[in-house]
């Protein structure tokens, strides 16, 4: 066949890419002539060959176009090897993987793309070996690809592959378990959560709190009790609590927990297991970690206050006002001291001046000024005029006022449809005294909401 050139044959594939004329000897003639212009040098007809395939069936088609991919240039196997996966022909497979190997990122890339629509379970570690040796795009590609692949023996071979490959491999296999969610791989993962390479076994406990569930708690506890490092104790902490969560009874979910605990002397692990019933907030727990406030080690102790610090809700509040004012540790004091603030903000079922009250009691007990600029950041989560009145008070102290001046502003901002004048009367001093440009600017802001609400009730 002589091949057509130029405008003519750029009009005919245009032609082909718009009608499907695939029968017989016709779409052989046709395959022909698409092979012959993907041999030549024409890059604008080399690009309109490729789209046209696209819908143009058989696997003899594939393997034909398959076979030219290596010999294009780059940009030119960017194109077939979406075409390629777009066409869903497993034939394509062997040039893909080929393909993988580009000197050429975008060429990687593009294959790395097509083997998650191509690709089954023969793919799966040269997926996750990408995966864990390249960055950027290159490195999403390979991941999503894994992550997409079907086949009745992915999930197996992913989990098959963890007991052999490198740590880096061995991540992105872990991490697969997790997007693909192959709650079978449980026991692999309690596994690989033990292993030597700390990104492994870190990569392991977050995939934990995806496919494990509530009946898995006991392992998940044994699991922390015996990990290899604080940073490690820490991950696990999260999922025990992650997981505890799923339980759907909110005074069942530190069941577990609190039924290993009195068995538990070593004081590091008894630390970690009250810490995760702090992440848990199960009120049931509550009375164990006021015993726990009087315990013989301090280690525990600590982590009695921080647990009751970082409650969900506001039952503690009264437990830590009197550590704030009562314990004889300082740095309990201060623990307590930012717990109770921090649980301020949370609904109690208090008036508005009662929260102020509180606030006032916490300010009272701040024993410097860092401490009494974090009462003062945290009032303007208790929006009302009794937080705002409170807030306005330290507008004068050099040391507060950038505090407060910000808690103000907040204030106002939730409160100025209800109490316009009050909120005016404190906008306008801190425009007046200011040196937060910002904070002059967003004071200014709604003092003129205030006003033009004021000018049309009064019109």
């Amino acid at each position: 066949m002589i091949i057509r050139s130029g405008m003519r044959g750029l009009l005919l594939l245009m032609f082909l890419c718009c009608h499907s004329v695939w029968a017989g000897e016709e779409q052989d003639e046709t395959l022909q002539f698409i092979l012959e212009i993907l041999r030549g040098d024409d890059a604008a007809m080399q690009s309109v060959a490729i789209a046209s395939v696209k819908e143009m069936p058989g696997e003899a088609v594939t393997k034909a176009l398959a076979g030219e991919l290596a010999r294009l240039p780059a940009a030119a196997q960017v194109q077939l090897l979406s075409v390629l996966g777009d066409r869903g022909d497993a034939a394509a497979v062997p040039a893909v993987v080929n393909a993988v190997r580009s000197p050429n990122e975008s060429v990687r890339v593009e294959a790395l793309k097509a083997l998650g629509q191509l690709g089954d379970d023969s793919v799966v570690m040269l997926l996750a070996e990408r995966a864990g040796g390249a960055r950027g795009d290159e490195q999403k590609a390979a991941r999503d690809s894994l992550s997409r692949l079907k086949g009745s023996r992915v999930d197996a071979v992913i989990l098959g592959g963890l007991a052999k490959a490198e740590p880096k491999t061995k991540v992105e296999l872990i991490g697969s378990v997790g997007r693909r969610n192959i709650v079978a791989g449980l026991k692999n993962l309690l596994e690989t959560a033990k292993d030597p390479d700390r990104k492994v076994r870190i990569e392991s406990l977050k995939v934990l709190k995806v496919i494990a569930g509530p009946g898995d708690m006991a392992a998940l506890v044994e699991l922390l009790l015996n990990v290899r490092s604080a940073s490690d104790r820490g991950e696990a902490e999260k999922t025990v609590a992650v997981v505890a969560h799923k339980i759907e009874d909110k005074n069942r979910q530190a069941e577990v927990v609190l039924r290993v605990l009195p068995s538990v002397k070593d004081a590091a692990k008894r630390s970690s297991l009250v810490s995760v019933l702090g992440r848990i907030g199960d009120n049931s727990a509550l009375g164990v970690l006021r015993k726990e406030l009087d315990g013989k080690d301090a280690e525990v102790r600590t982590a009695a206050v921080r647990a009751l610090s970082s409650w969900p809700t506001s039952e503690p509040l009264a437990d830590l006002l009197g550590l704030a004012r009562d314990s004889k540790d300082p740095l309990h004091r201060t623990l307590a001291l930012r717990g109770f603030v921090r649980l301020l903000a949370l609904d109690g079922g208090r008036t508005a001046e009662e929260t102020a009250a509180m606030y006032e009691q916490a300010m009272s007990l701040a024993p410097n000024a860092m401490e009494k600029r974090r009462v003062l950041s945290g009032l303007a989560g208790a929006p009302s005029v009794a937080t705002l009145k409170m807030a306005a008070g330290y507008l004068e102290d050099k040391e507060l006022v950038r505090e407060a001046e910000v808690a103000s502003v907040e204030i106002a901002a939730e409160i100025w449809s209800s109490f316009g004048g009050e909120s005016s009367d404190v906008l306008k001093k801190i425009v007046a005294t200011t040196k937060n440009e910002s904070v002059r600017q967003r004071a200014r802001e709604l003092i003129d909401r205030i006003e033009g609400v004021k000018g049309r009730e009064e019109g």
